[in-house]
């Protein structure tokens, strides 16, 4: 059976989860929405459906469009990171040849050899 068909939504008049706006009334309407969302049996798998472009409007996964493209560009972020960071070579306290501020030779004691 498709994950769908145990949302907890599927009992709720669909305009709930479609505020119009971000304000005023609408924040009472997405709460409520949340509050479905919350109770919901597939909450997890209907927010990975909803980041992997299933849905792009209104409250979904327990999260609303702005929250969902937040989370979206979190990830990006921290996937460019750890790129850049497998591309540099760069690991926390390892940066370009040094340890600690020190060129790698210093901090690994090669200079007191002598």
């Amino acid at each position: 059976m498709d994950w769908r068909h145990r949302a907890a939504c599927r009992e709720e008049d669909p305009d709930l989860f479609f505020p119009f706006g971000n304000s005023g009334p609408a924040l009472l309407q997405i709460e409520e929405a949340k509050a479905v969302c919350r109770r919901c049996p597939v909450l997890e798998r209907c927010l990975e459906w909803a980041l992997e472009g299933g849905m792009d409007m209104g409250v979904c996964g327990g999260l609303t469009e702005e929250e969902r493209r937040a989370v979206k560009r979190r990830a990006a972020r921290e996937a460019r990171a750890r790129h850049h960071q497998r591309v540099s070579g760069d690991e926390p306290g390892v940066r370009g040849g040094q340890e600690g501020g020190r060129p790698t030779e210093f901090a690994r004691g090669a200079d007191a050899q002598g």
